[in-house]
């Protein structure tokens, strides 16, 4: 039996083996021990949680990444998926990542930063799963934020 979501979508569909790839990823990612920047984003309506914390070097360039995440597989993969690519990134454009995300997945761009995010197309066609995907770049960009400040 395969579980359906509607208009012919299944949970395969959504949880195919590369977002589960990418939760394990994240998994064995924990949080820094000196960051010198930390933000916890929330997801009252499922009660995701994900703390994200930054080593942002004096060149403005993120060294180092922490994560810890209490939330679902897809909220797991996408900070796994963060965790592969955010090392290297000027924190200044790590601000933007959210919103391009957010208008990747409706449809809104084409292409996004990470080409891994092809992997979460089939996240496009649930609406009430983008806040599980956009949570730990919500996060990611409260901290970057809050280092501005």
């Amino acid at each position: 039996m395969v579980l359906s979501l509607g208009d012919a979508s299944s949970l395969e569909d959504l949880y195919q083996s590369k977002i589960l790839e990418f939760a394990r990823l994240a998994r064995n990612i924990e949080l820094l021990k000196d960051p010198n920047v930390s933000f916890t984003s929330r997801n009252p309506v499922c009660g995701d949680e994900v703390t994200i914390d930054l080593v942002i070097n004096k060149d403005n360039i993120i060294s180092h990444y922490g994560h810890k995440v209490r939330g679902c597989a897809l909220c797991e993969a996408s900070s796994g998926l963060l965790s592969k690519n955010v090392i290297g990134l000027n924190y200044y454009n790590s601000i933007k990542l959210k919103e391009n995300l957010s208008f990747w997945l409706n449809n809104k761009l084409e292409k996004y930063t990470f080409s891994e995010i092809e992997n979460f197309s089939p996240v496009k066609k649930f609406k009430n799963r983008y806040k599980c995907v956009l949570l730990s770049f919500d996060a990611l960009q409260g901290a970057c934020e809050k280092h501005k400040n």
